[in-house]
């Protein structure tokens, strides 16, 4: 089953019988790496969170993979289930009230506080919209249109935004 495309998992996956959680298996071991980083980007890095994210975007892909109109968009899909898990969380943790958390304002108490690498210090200092057009180009690769799409916005919103963000992540180097 290693060479299967998304196509053909979906549709065995879909079957609910044989080797349909197996077809499941491939396409989670296919995507949860990026899906995880863009997750990542998306609820603050904090590691729990992002695992049950994760966790709960497959599950729900798992349950609701016959909505799936166009088989070869998996990817896509499970991408925009991330994304809406992803602001649940987020919104979660606005209602509990850890505002500091979510605005990202807060330093920490000491260094060891937070295990961040550069990279990340860096893009935790860019706006959400602006890491997250980051973190779907160079992550996930998507395409300015899909992004476009993806977070409703023009397409040269798009390009533009994540051009800027470089900039400013190249200015961040450079100091």
């Amino acid at each position: 089953m290693q060479a299967l495309t998304d196509i053909q998992l979906v549709k065995r996956t879909l079957q609910r019988r044989g080797d349909a959680s197996l077809a499941f298996a491939k396409l989670y071991g296919r995507y949860q790496g990026k899906i995880a980083a863009y997750i990542g980007a998306k609820v603050l890095y904090n590691p729990s969170l992002v695992d049950d994210v994760l966790q709960d975007t497959f599950m729900t892909a798992w349950h609701k993979l016959e909505q799936l109109k166009d088989h070869d968009k998996f990817f896509p899909w499970v991408v925009t289930i991330a994304r809406n898990t992803a602001m649940d969380v987020l919104r979660e943790k606005k209602r509990v009230d850890d505002i500091s958390y979510l605005l990202n304002q807060e330093e920490p108490e000491t260094e060891e506080d937070i295990d961040l690498g550069e990279t990340e210090k860096m893009l935790a200092n860019l706006e959400p919209l602006d890491r997250e057009i980051v973190v779907m180009k160079a992550v996930l690769e998507c395409s300015f249109e899909e992004i476009s799409s993806q977070l409703g916005l023009a397409l040269s919103a798009s390009k533009m935004r994540y051009y800027r963000a470089l900039d400013r992540l190249k200015s961040e180097i450079t100091l």
